[in-house]
């Protein structure tokens, strides 16, 4: 939006005829070229895109979007492998449980013990005593099982292993595929990004030329007024022509002044897009490569390496394996499970661990419609999807057709402003000539004066058209920024 109102601003600017603001001082004019001359470094269109790629906000702010989009693939992942968890519980209940084992016994002691009182038999109560000191044995080995002590410590570790997950295989397919339309569509914004950056590089080469322009305009204008003061000096002219010529001089000043404010903001608004701080001016060099393959090859080419098609096309795959996914969770899911327990309490068996090892099948049989929902949704999506391609796809024909036609149609442009500036530049020495021998009047050399210097900042503002043009034929066409990288 920045760089639109800028161009526009420009565009007015070398519009604009000579009638100007008057009473600006020379002096002024020179402070601000003296400030312009202080910028030492000399960027090309290719450095300046490598820094919009290093350095713009707007490109990491991109790419931080497509991290975000990438965290996709590990959730993704997190559903086919292994998950490990352990605990650790402190308990303090109300009261221990102890679980005395040797008062089960009593009544089958007491009983031996009134059979052995009462046998005649030597051998009989013989075994009988045998039989009750294995059991007080028995006793006093096993002691008392706690069964809840008063303080409690348990610990475990759970490990569960994702074994049959097919709607798992399709989410995780679908979020590479998701990063994969991120990454292009990373590409087609740091495109975009590289485009802005391109066309306010030559925004400022046209407002520099435009700078030029008035400049030499100013030196045109000192020659007029040189002329008509020797003259008045010599007695062949009037007062009058001296301050016409001064006239012109001071708004041929005052041009200059509004020409660098011109380059002061396209300056700062390049900078502030490369996020570069350096003082610099810009060579445009020869211009952005022009196109001339016919418009259905480079079509053809475009729609095969353009980021925004390959975008879409990724995201439509994507969608179709989100619908899969959704489809397949109807299915159940086969898992194996293992886990291991300490604690401080022996329990019934007497050990102070335990552990099991398992297979576990989940079947949501019912689950409101969530899934076919998100099924539908994502069908849905894909069908979106699908039609912007299809139109994306004819508007990649249209802009590349329309773009070669607007650079055929500023070439032709800048060749016409070209000969015309020579024109006019032919027709000013001739008139000054006419002028110095009095067989033509000073308003014909100030008209003369004004023709050229509306031919020169023509000129410039047809380089600017041109440059912008081809630019866009580049993007459009898949090729920009890769050919001006180089």
């Amino acid at each position: 939006m920045r760089l639109s109102r800028f161009t526009s601003r420009w565009t007015a600017g070398c519009c604009r005829a000579a009638m100007l603001r008057s009473g600006c001082a020379a002096a002024v004019a020179l402070t601000s070229a003296v400030c312009f001359a202080q910028a030492e470094r000399v960027l090309t269109l290719a450095e300046a895109l490598r820094i919009a790629r290093a350095q713009s906000r707007d490109v990491a702010a991109a790419r931080s979007r497509k991290e975000q989009v990438d965290t996709g693939i590990q959730q993704a992942w997190s559903a086919l492998l292994p998950t490990l968890s352990a605990q650790g519980k402190y308990t303090h209940n109300y009261k221990g449980v102890v679980l005395d084992t040797s008062s089960f016994n009593q009544g089958v002691l007491n009983l031996a013990e009134a059979i052995r009182t009462t046998a005649n038999n030597p051998a009989e109560v013989a075994a009988v005593s045998a039989f009750q000191d294995s059991v007080r044995q028995a006793a006093s080995a096993g002691g008392p099982v706690v069964i809840q002590p008063l303080d409690q410590l348990d610990g475990l570790a759970a490990l569960t292993v994702p074994l049959i997950a097919p709607a798992a295989y399709f989410n995780l397919s679908a979020a590479h595929k998701t990063s994969d339309a991120a990454a292009s569509t990373y590409d087609s914004t740091e495109a975009t990004v590289l485009l802005q950056a391109a066309q306010a590089f030559y925004a400022l080469a046209g407002a520099q030329e435009l700078l030029g322009a008035r400049r030499n305009a100013v030196e045109v204008a000192k020659e007029t007024l040189a002329v008509a003061r020797s003259r008045l000096e010599a007695g062949v002219t009037n007062r009058v022509d001296l301050q016409r010529a001064q006239v012109a001089l001071i708004r041929a000043q005052q041009a200059v002044l509004e020409a660098a404010e011109l380059v002061t903001e396209a300056t700062r608004l390049l900078a502030t897009l490369l996020n570069f701080r350096e003082p610099f001016r810009v060579d445009p060099g020869k211009g952005p490569q022009e196109l001339s393959a016919p418009v259905d090859e480079l079509a053809r080419e475009a729609l095969r390496i353009r980021p925004e098609v390959i975008a879409l096309e990724r995201s439509i795959a994507a969608f179709d394996s989100q619908a899969k996914a959704a489809g397949w969770r109807w299915s159940p899911t086969l898992s194996g499970f293992g886990n291991y327990r300490l604690f401080n309490y022996a329990g019934f068996s007497g050990d102070h661990h335990s552990w099991a090892l398992g297979l576990q099948v989940d079947w949501l049989v019912f689950d409101g419609g969530l899934r076919d929902s998100q099924r539908y949704l994502a069908l849905a999506e894909r069908r979106e999807n699908e039609y912007r391609l299809s139109l994306l796809r004819d508007q990649v024909v249209d802009e590349i057709a329309n773009a070669q036609l607007s650079v055929e149609t500023r070439r032709s442009a800048l060749k016409t402003a070209e000969e015309a500036g020579d024109l006019s530049r032919s027709t000013l020495g001739l008139i000054r000539s006419q002028y110095e021998v009095g067989t033509a009047t000073q308003l014909d050399v100030l008209t003369a004066q004004d023709s050229l210097v509306t031919a020169d900042v023509a000129v410039a503002q047809a380089r600017f058209d041109l440059a912008l043009s081809a630019l866009q034929l580049e993007r459009s066409a898949g090729l920009f920024p890769a050919s001006e990288m180089r």
